[in-house]
């Protein structure tokens, strides 16, 4: 029967100092520990850093160094190699470059012939251009990252890097979407990504964008409030009928899913405010239909949200300022 990781917990590794056995168990169950990595990968390979070594006479001021020696006794070319990339990600995790470096030169240590990975593997690639990416050198990693699609144009993990350099420049916010929205044209499922996207759209005002991106998050996550109470905050803000009644909808599921939810709360009323603003603004039948389908609705969902609001501040400070806020809601009852 196969295992996807050591059968103990970590803290009964840790406190075996089972170096081995912890990395595989972080690495089995997907954990980020980047400073138990780190510090547990160190002492399994054997890693002498130069401030081991130093004396307090030295005045090199080159940078740490640090040295990983090509064999440990008991582990694999195979397990070496897991080690050794965990290790590597887990230090820039860290901001630790000179580790990573390290890591890297390790893996590509020997001759071509008997190196553990190939220097034109997607895997070596892969830690080579976030390398490239800590250290500053955007073009050196987007080079790496687009030889990368042209091998395989397909590949998911280089589009979204040469989303992340564009994203950590600043200027360069229209290109940063660009490669955002052709990522999401190859990957439609990473709610992640429309997450960001829908960020992106409300730094630009493009309300009926983020919209369409905070719909794509939900279809991943129905049930997180949180996304609910934004896609109505946001189409609250872009205003009209239409938009109203979709603000009132998405907020009220927030609620519901999460009555502690208190940035719901206040949106909820927000948005029946907006929706009766909006029919004020209607006239003749326009005006019948909308009275006979939502006001009184609208004036309830008001008055329900205050009750929740003044039962949640009663005997705190912010008692007045939200009584205030409420009165003025009132006035359009």
């Amino acid at each position: 029967m196969m295992t996807t990781g050591p059968e103990e917990d970590l803290p009964t590794l840790i406190a075996r100092q089972d170096h081995l056995n912890i990395l595989r168990y972080i690495r089995a169950h997907k954990l980020r520990e980047p400073r138990t990595v780190v510090t547990h990968g160190e002492l399994l390979l054997g890693v002498i850093s130069d401030d081991e070594t130093k004396n307090d006479n030295d005045d090199d001021d080159d940078g740490p160094s640090v040295t990983i020696p090509r064999r440990q006794r008991g582990i694999g070319n195979a397990e070496r190699l897991a080690a050794l990339e965990q290790i590597c990600v887990a230090s820039l995790d860290l901001g630790n470059l000179p580790l990573a470096e390290a890591c890297l030169d390790a893996i590509q240590a020997g001759t071509s012939s008997n190196s553990l990975v190939s220097k034109e593997s997607s895997r070596y690639r892969k830690l080579l251009g976030m390398c490239l990416e800590a250290s500053g050198d955007y073009d050196g990693a987007s080079a790496v990252y687009d030889r990368l699609l042209q091998d395989n144009p397909s590949n998911g993990y280089a589009s979204k890097r040469k989303y992340c350099i564009l994203a950590a420049q600043p200027g360069k916010e229209t290109e940063a979407m660009q490669a955002l929205n052709d990522y999401l044209s190859k990957h439609s499922g990473d709610i992640a990504a429309w997450n960001k996207m829908a960020e992106a759209c409300l730094a630009t005002s493009d309300f009926q964008g983020a919209a369409y991106c905070y719909e794509e998050v939900i279809l991943g996550c129905p049930l997180d409030s949180s996304i609910h109470a934004k896609l109505g905050e946001v189409y609250c803000t872009a205003g009209g009928m239409a938009n109203a009644k979709l603000a009132r909808k998405h907020l009220a599921q927030a609620v519901q899913l999460d009555p502690n939810n208190l940035r719901a709360w206040y949106g909820l009323i927000a948005a029946a405010e907006g929706y009766l603003e909006e029919v004020e603004r209607l006239s003749g039948k326009g005006r019948k239909e909308a009275e006979e389908e939502g006001v009184e609705v609208a004036k309830e969902l008001i008055k329900f949200g205050g009750e929740k609001l003044m039962q949640v501040y009663k005997g705190t400070d912010m008692m007045n300022i939200v009584e205030r806020m409420l009165k003025q809601s009132s006035e359009l009852l």
